[in-house]
């Protein structure tokens, strides 16, 4: 095989790749986007039902007995 030809493949194989890698790399920005999101999503329905709980729930008073 004439080296010109040999190093055409290789360069072409090797465009193939980089465009696999950057489809891969940009499913992945957008994924770890949507779970950042969703985190800060959690992170603010966490902090609302923190707010909602009273400060001394009764299970933790003790009893007046003891």
């Amino acid at each position: 095989m004439d080296p010109v030809e040999t190093l055409q493949e290789r360069i072409a194989w090797q465009e193939a790749s980089i465009e696999e890698l950057t489809r891969t790399l940009l499913r992945q920005e957008r994924r770890v986007a949507e779970l950042e999101r969703a985190i800060e999503q959690l992170q603010q329905r966490l902090q609302e039902l923190e707010r909602k709980q009273p400060a001394n729930p009764p299970e933790a008073e003790v009893p007046p007995h003891y």
